[in-house]
């Protein structure tokens, strides 16, 4: 009673000198045959090899979940962040001179085609005539000549006026056409303008009723 089966003392008792050929408490891991031997340390109590097995699985597996954790968190030193992707630059194409600069295409201000414009047209008992305003939009000179023309059938009547400039238009102020060279009837009046520098202008038209 003065040893436990493995060789050492009991608790509250002085630790007395194993014996390495105890026998084990349990049944033995190894065959008699393949049974590791053991040293047996005064003093120390014996750790069976399964036991040493498990602690030394225990610390793999706890070295593997550190080394998982440090992974999932990102840290990997210079190796880490030379494997962060560069942020992507766009570069704007340029296009190359043309090989002739007179090839260049530039924009060319068009001017707007003066026209005639008529303001009223009909019977004027003052007048004592067909009258006709006008003026010339998109054209502002002195020298030119307003024209007004009544047709009806194969007849005709003219009256002329000088063109005046104002502000922003050419003015043929008003034309007339006497009563006495018009039969009653519907008449076609166009206006027209010549210029002293030659510009086209388009001609207005209306129609008129004499009584």
């Amino acid at each position: 009673m003065g040893r436990r089966p493995d060789g050492c003392a009991p608790r509250g008792r002085p630790l007395e000198e194993p014996s390495c050929l105890a026998p084990l408490r349990h049944p033995p891991l190894y065959p008699p045959s393949a049974r590791p031997v053991r040293p047996c340390v005064p003093g120390r109590w014996p750790v069976p090899e399964a036991r040493r097995t498990l602690v030394t699985l225990g610390l793999a597996a706890a070295g593997v979940a550190v080394a998982g954790y440090l992974v999932t968190q990102g840290w990997g030193g210079p190796a880490a962040e030379s494997n962060a992707p560069a942020a992507a630059t766009t570069t704007a194409p340029i296009s190359p001179p043309p090989e002739n600069p007179e090839d260049v295409a530039t924009d060319t201000a068009v001017p707007t085609l003066a026209a005639l414009q008529i303001t009223y047209a009909g019977p004027d008992d003052a007048a004592g005539g067909i009258a006709v305003g006008a003026y010339v939009a998109g054209l502002i000179e002195e020298g030119g000549t307003c024209a007004l023309t009544l047709s009806k059938g194969g007849e005709s009547a003219t009256a002329e006026s000088e063109a005046l400039a104002d502000a922003s238009t050419t003015s043929c102020g008003q034309l007339v056409v006497p009563f006495s060279e018009l039969e009653p009837g519907t008449w076609a009046a166009e206006v027209t303008y010549t210029s002293p520098q030659g510009r086209a202008v388009a001609a207005g038209q209306i129609d008129v009723v004499v009584a």
